[in-house]
């Protein structure tokens, strides 16, 4: 009996890496592609990587977006990469917030799940259903929580200086690599 070939990903991650950070993203009119983003995505898809978004949206939790906005959000990224020839395989994202006494918090989201980053839920649950080789695979981003999540998933990271550029100090651990933006770190990549 033959298995199918694991597969190859980037983990990409949205707010600072893909999109300009508006500190909770509420509405899909307010989404922005930084610079370069299609144009990375779209080299990654046509070189045979798969493109997976992993994202916290503690906005859910916290009462001020709901599944139903968050996914026009998603659908409105989708668009604006597709108007350029890019697409990405999927997006996970994890409504979770730990911290509660927010007004007008959703109390069942307030939990502390195995899946939101720097826990590597969203990468094990990608790598189970596409087939994923974690040992070929990258997460790319701008928080320490990303690189931290790379590190948990045991994936290589390219930090790039967008968004937070790795300033936020949450976490300790260190890029493989690290990237003015979304376009040099595909590069990195696909240049081997």
């Amino acid at each position: 009996m033959t298995t199918e070939p694991r597969q190859r990903a980037v983990f990409l991650d949205r707010d600072g890496t893909l999109i300009v950070d508006r500190k909770g993203l509420l509405r899909a009119e307010e989404l922005e592609l930084l610079p370069g983003v299609a144009e990375a995505v779209a080299q990654l898809n046509q070189r045979g990587w798969r493109t997976i978004v992993v994202t916290n949206q503690p906005v859910i939790a916290n009462g001020l977006c709901s599944e139903a906005d968050l996914g026009r959000i998603h659908d409105e990224l989708r668009n604006l990469l597709g108007r350029k020839g890019a697409f990405l395989d999927r997006i996970y994202f994890r409504p979770h917030h730990p911290e509660k006494g927010v007004v007008g918090e959703r109390p069942e989201l307030k939990l502390d799940c195995d899946c939101r980053k720097p826990k590597p839920g969203m990468i094990m649950r990608a790598a189970q259903e596409l087939n994923l080789d974690l040992s070929a695979c990258w997460m790319i981003g701008d928080a320490t929580a990303d690189l931290q999540t790379a590190r948990n998933a045991g994936v290589r990271s390219i930090l790039v200086r967008t968004g937070h550029a790795g300033r936020d100090g949450k976490f300790a651990a260190a890029p493989n690599f690290t990237a003015e933006n979304l376009l040099e770190a595909v590069a990195r990549i696909l240049g081997g």
